[in-house]
């Protein structure tokens, strides 16, 4: 094959699908507009633990701008499969069935608990205000090391338990690396939980034909082919009869991978009026109900020697699922303490994971997912070592870094590094820095003015990526859906 030495790396390369975008012509879901279209609303829990005592739609019987009603009782009787799980790690995880609304209790603020589809997008919160539900509020618990305490509020009483499960990784003499240790750093780390906060909201607009069986449904999801597979397993319909479009998605960062509540109810409510409908998410619903993300919470210690080389590396992690578990929310805890090596030899380490239920919205992926939190946890700690021993830290990172006569490599915790060679890219980037100078103006700086501080922030990392069949994605279900396969074809006219 002809390599062409003239191609002009780093030129600018103009986007295909910008044109549109810029000139205001493209289709979101809420652009979406079909004959005889209704609007849903969700109505919601208040309460993070309740129980459901009665749930009255009397105020809306007469009111002939109401179309149709739906409560969690009646949509679980016609609910085939629960809300699915599609990264089941470890195999032994303990998850409560995750229906699209609650029916006797509520586990998190803003749960659903019915649906009502009226002829107006402007009546939907005065048929939200019609709804009457009789709550009995419950004990609750949100905070993941409360979870997992004796005695603590069970947000499934079913389960007999909070903690979803516990994994762990060892390699080496961990009690020896500490034990013979001239230093150890220890360090507790909070990865808070977040909202993804896309800038256009989940959307939907579902479409039933009911004397083909066929359903087509418009969403803002970053999964389609998971989201057809799902809803025809929830809703009974053969798969080959669904069709799930995504137009223009405004942002999503992981967290429109999922399936979630409303991904059921708004095709449910287009069967049950056997009319289109429409929902789109509200800014408030946005922030109590589309997945979060991180909520973690890390007890890293380090030992090591004064010469600064690492011996030993243990973790505890925490991770809150939130009230139920979601898509890839088992999995990602486990990413974290896979990737917690980093890039550094590590001969002695260390991980254990511990997941809990809370009365909380459900995380799940968001930005990385699971190998932010890694990272942040080893560079951290790093650092903290670095300034134990009153080492530079880019001295400390280039001494410990896996090095280029280690490849091939396998971290600590079974993972296969194809390549890298990282010092020489640290010392790169440290002379396009110019970072000895800035260290000079930084204690120059420094000296003169106590209350100001400068920093050098420094990190580096490796990612779990290309999600080949490997270490990482054990036990992830509907496994073909994360490879891909193409057909070419070839016309008449040779194109």
């Amino acid at each position: 094959m002809a390599i062409d030495t003239k191609m002009n790396v780093g030129a600018s390369v103009r986007r295909h699908e910008d044109p549109k975008l810029v000139a205001g012509a493209g289709t979101y879901v809420d652009d979406i507009k079909l004959p005889g279209m209704l609007y849903v609303g969700i109505v919601r829990s208040p309460h993070a633990h309740a129980r459901i005592k009665n749930i009255d739609l009397g105020a809306l019987a007469n009111e002939k701008w109401v179309a149709g009603t739906l409560t969690g009782k009646e949509l679980r009787d016609r609910q085939k499969a629960p809300l699915p799980i599609s990264w089941v790690i470890p195999p032994d995880i303990k998850a409560p069935q995750h229906w699209a609304m609650a029916t006797d209790i509520a586990h998190y603020a803003g749960e659903p608990v019915a649906a009502v589809a009226v002829e107006d997008r402007y009546a939907v919160e005065d048929a939200l205000d019609l709804v009457s539900v009789d709550y009995e509020p419950l004990p609750v618990v949100t905070g993941i090391e409360d979870a997992l305490k004796d005695g603590a509020t069970l947000v499934h009483e079913d389960l007999g338990t909070n903690q979803a499960y516990h994994f762990n990784v060892t390699t080496g003499d961990v009690e020896a690396a500490f034990k013979d240790a001239e230093v150890v750093v220890k360090q507790r780390m909070v990865n808070q939980r977040l909202a993804a906060i896309s800038i256009e909201t989940r959307g939907i607009v579902a479409q039933y034909n009911k004397a083909m069986n066929e359903l087509t449904v418009w969403s803002s999801t970053q999964t389609p082919h998971f989201l057809k597979h799902h809803l025809a397993e929830m809703l009974g319909i053969p798969e080959h009869n669904v069709r799930v479009i995504a137009p223009d998605v405004g942002g999503g960062f992981g967290s429109k991978l999922n399936t979630l509540p409303e991904d059921f109810i708004v095709p449910l409510m287009a069967i049950v009026t056997g009319r289109p409908v429409k929902w789109i998410e509200s800014r408030q619903e946005n922030l109590q109900n589309t997945v979060h993300g991180r909520d973690m919470v890390d007890y890293i210690e380090i030992a090591a020697r004064r010469d600064g080389t690492i011996t030993g590396l243990r973790g505890t992690i925490y991770a809150n699922l939130g009230a139920y578990c979601r898509f890839f929310a088992a999995g990602l805890p486990v990413l974290a303490g896979l990737m917690l090596p980093g890039n550094y030899k590590i001969p002695a380490f260390q991980v254990d994971i511990y997941t809990a239920y809370t009365n909380t919205l459900f995380v799940d992926a968001y930005r990385g997912a699971g190998r932010p939190e890694a990272t942040y946890a080893i560079e951290r700690i790093i650092d903290m070592l670095a300034q134990e021993l009153k080492m530079d830290p880019a001295e400390i990172r280039r001494k410990n870094f896996v090095q280029e006569a280690d490849w091939p490599y396998t971290s600590p915790t079974g993972l296969a590094y194809d390549s890298g060679n990282y010092v020489p890219t640290l010392d790169k980037a440290l002379q396009l820095a110019g970072y000895q100078e800035m260290r000079s103006r930084q204690r120059s700086q420094n000296s003169g003015n106590p209350r100001v501080r400068k920093g050098i922030g420094m990190g580096a990392y490796v990612e779990v990526s290309g999600w080949g069949p490997g270490q990482a994605t054990k036990g992830i279900g509907v496994i073909n859906q994360l490879f891909g396969s193409a057909t070419v074809r070839v016309d008449r006219s040779g194109t």
